[in-house]
């Protein structure tokens, strides 16, 4: 295990199967080198991105307006403290939106977080491969419904960044498919 940390340290990418419980420790020391390598890039990608998104929520109503607004800074609930166990998941997110891009990394981690319980749950491992250019991509053993599940993060046309989850609804099936074996139709733990 230290001898992985120590070659991410050294700047060597490697992927390497982890057990799901420092899944998610792997996965932020992998981010962390990304984000130093493209931090000027989401910079720019933030620059202007505030009025442009107070303009469109002034400009729409309803259920859309709710979403806008939610997206503006200190408006949203705390969209990173969620699946901190599987009982407390019942559904994996397909996205979060962020303002700035030093909050990706965060997004990206709760994204990945159900994955890496469900697979804490069934006693499998989590392979994680970081990539810049690709995004995250978690490899799941014995998954054959959602083998991988590839995160993203691009900037949004009205400022900040979408993180998603690429697979989309078929992933959020699969999830909610193998949680129910694990912890039957009800939430019971």
């Amino acid at each position: 295990m230290s001898l992985q940390f120590l070659l991410l340290a050294a700047g060597v990418a490697f992927a390497a199967p982890v057990p799901a419980s420092s899944a998610e420790e792997t996965l932020a020391v992998m981010l962390s080198k990304v984000r130093q390598d493209h931090a000027l890039e989401m910079r720019r990608g933030v620059l202007g991105g505030a009025e442009e998104l107070r303009d469109a929520v002034a400009a729409v109503t309803g259920h859309e307006r709710k979403v806008l607004a939610g997206r503006l800074p200190g408006m949203s609930e705390e969209p990173y403290d969620l699946c901190r166990t599987l009982a407390r998941c019942p559904e994996a997110p397909l996205s979060l939106h962020v303002e700035e891009g030093a909050l990706t990394d965060d997004a990206i981690r709760a994204l990945a977080r159900p994955w890496i319980k469900l697979q804490e749950a069934r006693g499998k491992a989590v392979k994680v491969t970081v990539d810049a250019g690709t995004g995250v991509r978690l490899e799941l053993e014995d998954m054959p419904s959602c083998p991988v599940v590839t995160l993203t993060a691009t900037p949004a046309p009205t400022g900040g960044f979408d993180v998603a989850v690429e697979e989309g609804p078929e992933a959020a099936k699969a999830y909610a498919a193998r949680r129910a074996e694990l912890l039957g139709p009800l939430d019971r733990r």
